[in-house]
């Protein structure tokens, strides 16, 4: 009896310790499964946190490249210009978004008659603000911005007068000469667009047929833009060479390439063009096309000669049928055959 409870007593201690009741065992996988899942939402929230500071870098990153544009702009520093546009894209530039003042960087070089970069600008793809829908209202946006700038001059001014002088210069007395220079920038812009006129006609605009429905136009910049740089232009064309009424026309604002391609016209009619320039003014006189009208059409239409081919696939089906009625009858002699072929290359001369 001795050795049968030593028995046991030796069976139960080689058992593997285990939760002593179930309800042991629920807490038991309870607080594993917690500190697992603490442990994976930790690692979550980690690369969430990882994945937004990214974002933040990668935002603070493009608005420094875009303010440090609209700084180069205003500067007037064109080296500058050329290298932001080379090390950023123009999505990363946000190069056509307005900025707190309703501005974009092409509307400050126009507007300072910048001519260097408003064209430098305008070949990397900038357009003009769209706040400026008429000459009244980009007028008034202008001495909206002078006024408050020298507002803001002037409540800056009386502070600092205030203040106690300090050796280091104070926050405000920065402030001010950044206020007073911005001002100045300002009125700089406003006296630009008062002065300004609307650019005289394009020059050397000639006129070519491209296809039986289409004609080409190309031309170059105006010997005068009259102190505003030329953004777009406008090619027309009409039946009449008083182009009353115009057929159409087409807006180039992609400066690449002066040149444009009318398609969808009539064969054999004639086409009046002319090709305006446009500024911050707004749009100037036209200026006809040399020829003055030109006539989609193939060379055969437009010189009044038949076409060579003409009637001759009938003169071919002739042949053919010719060709098998020989080789139906067996009479198909080796000089019989080559008249036979050097007619029909002939006719597909």
């Amino acid at each position: 009896m001795t050795q049968q409870m030593r028995d046991l007593q030796l069976t139960q201690s080689r058992k593997q310790p285990g939760p002593s009741s179930p309800n042991a065992a629920k807490r038991l996988y309870r607080n594993l499964s917690g500190k697992f899942r603490v442990n994976y939402m930790s690692f979550d929230e980690g690369s969430f946190t990882g994945r937004s500071e990214k974002e933040k870098l990668r935002k603070s990153y493009l608005f420094q490249g875009n303010a440090a544009l609209f700084e180069a702009v205003e500067l007037q520093d064109l080296d500058k210009v050329q290298d932001l546009l080379k090390q950023y894209s123009l999505e990363e530039l946000d190069l056509n978004t307005p900025n707190s003042e309703g501005l974009l960087p092409l509307d400050i070089a126009i507007m300072t008659n910048n001519a260097p970069i408003a064209k430098t600008l305008l070949l990397a793809g900038a357009k003009e603000s769209p706040h400026f829908v008429s000459l009244e209202s980009r007028a008034l946006h202008l001495s909206t911005l002078v006024r408050e700038a020298e507002q803001r001059v002037n409540d800056l001014a009386a502070q600092v007068v205030n203040e106690v002088p300090d050796a280091d210069g104070s926050e405000k007395e920065k402030q001010l000469k950044s206020w007073e220079w911005r001002c100045r920038l300002y009125k700089r812009m406003s006296a630009g667009f008062e002065h300004a006129r609307v650019p005289d006609p394009p020059t050397n605009v000639h006129l070519s047929v491209a296809s039986s429905t289409s004609v080409e136009v190309v031309f170059q910049e105006p010997l005068s833009v009259n102190s505003a740089v030329v953004t777009k232009y406008k090619v027309e064309w009409s039946g009449s060479p008083a182009f009353s009424p115009p057929l159409g026309e087409m807006v180039i604002d992609k400066l690449k390439s002066l040149r444009a391609t009318v398609h969808g016209l009539v064969s054999g009619t004639a086409y009046y063009v002319r090709v305006f320039a446009y500024n911050m003014k707004g749009w100037g006189p036209p200026q006809t096309s040399i020829p003055p009208f030109a006539v989609p059409s193939n060379w055969r239409e437009y010189d009044g000669r038949a076409p060579r081919r003409r009637g001759q696939a009938g003169a071919l089906d002739h042949l053919l049928t010719q060709v098998k009625t020989v080789h139906q009858h067996c009479v198909c002699h080796g000089e019989s055959k080559l008249s036979l072929l050097w007619r029909v290359g002939y006719l597909l001369q």
